[in-house]
């Protein structure tokens, strides 16, 4: 009784998205997962309009709004919300059930918001040769920590359904195509890659993945700016400062 009356005191939500990004990919995800009833709203996160503002003060998407007003943003904390949020009557589980299996799973969600996030656009974001050589050697790296992290034998990280480690990585690991594009990086054809490939084919086959996934035509060209370095979000500009992410 717990989950629905959760369920009715949140209602329906609308989800404040823009259709490029990747940290609005991974709440999208989330939503579908567990088929909670939501609006999409396509926003452009580069007009900070006093409606948005009033939701999330940061002027970031994503962000979720509930019927009674109430408002949530940052996209892992999105995450975490709708796992509260929508539980029970069929709906997947997206955290282990052990505390312990909670925490890991949470080790891995910073792991790419600290080490893949950040060199990705690093990659992108370098205009020097050497630079960009030295990021890509970094991202195979942080590829090879996450595989051999993840459970053998299971399709997804910690088993086989999605959960919060897979909705983190998925956005990013599909815009690994973006990198391949405009520097050249692949993941080598050898053991050490195996599992995440694995991992890749059974993520592209989810339902929630497919779902929120756009023209990825479209998707190589926005990110044409990151490539010359001219974008101008928190995050391009973060990474030009050699700042945290914002």
């Amino acid at each position: 009784m717990a989950a629905q009356t959760e369920d009715a005191a949140i209602g329906g939500v609308k989800l404040y998205s823009a259709w490029f990004c990747p940290f609005a990919q991974r709440a999208w995800m989330v939503l579908e997962e567990k088929r909670a009833p939501y609006e999409l709203v396509e926003i452009d996160p580069y007009d900070k309009t006093a409606e948005f503002l009033a939701v999330n003060p940061r002027g970031l998407v994503p962000a979720i709004k509930c019927a009674n007003g109430d408002c949530v943003y940052e996209s892992t904390v999105c995450v975490e919300f709708a796992e509260d949020a929508w539980r029970g009557e069929g709906r997947p589980a997206l955290l282990p059930a052990s505390a312990h299996g909670r925490a890991v799973a949470r080790i891995w969600v910073d792991f790419v918001g600290r080490r893949v996030v950040p060199c990705f656009y690093r990659i992108l974001q370098s205009q020097d040769a050497a630079d960009q050589a030295k990021h890509c050697a970094e991202m195979l790296g942080h590829v090879k920590d996450i595989s051999a992290a993840m459970a053998p034998d299971t399709d997804f990280f910690m088993g086989d359904s999605l959960g919060v480690v897979d909705i983190a990585l998925a956005p990013f690991a599909w815009r690994f195509g973006v990198l391949e594009h405009y520097r050249q990086f692949k993941l080598p054809d050898t053991k050490e890659y195996v599992r995440f490939r694995t991992w890749w084919d059974a993520v592209q086959r989810a339902p929630s993945f497919k779902a929120t996934t756009c023209d990825y035509n479209k998707l190589i060209a926005i990110y044409e700016r990151y490539s010359n370095n001219t974008a101008q979000s928190g995050v391009a500009q973060a990474i030009r400062a050699g700042s945290a992410l914002p």
